[in-house]
């Protein structure tokens, strides 16, 4: 598996058949695995102190997935 965000990078994993997934996939498989208790905290925290964007509809998907609605 490849964790990466980078357009270019994920084009280039893609056409190798490598797994790959974002930062908000990785979320939401360490809540799943239960290695963190919640996620939202966590994207909150991501789109507050960075640069990080993610639209209303994929946040509330995120948080829909994950049980946190």
């Amino acid at each position: 598996m490849l964790l990466i965000d980078e357009r270019r990078g994920r084009a280039a994993a893609d056409r190798l058949g490598i797994k790959i997934t974002g930062l908000l996939g990785l979320l939401v498989e360490a809540k799943q695995k239960n290695l963190i208790t919640a996620v939202q905290p966590l994207m909150d925290a991501l789109i507050a102190t960075s640069e990080f964007r993610v639209s209303s509809a994929l946040y509330n998907h995120i948080l829909s997935m994950v049980n946190e609605t």
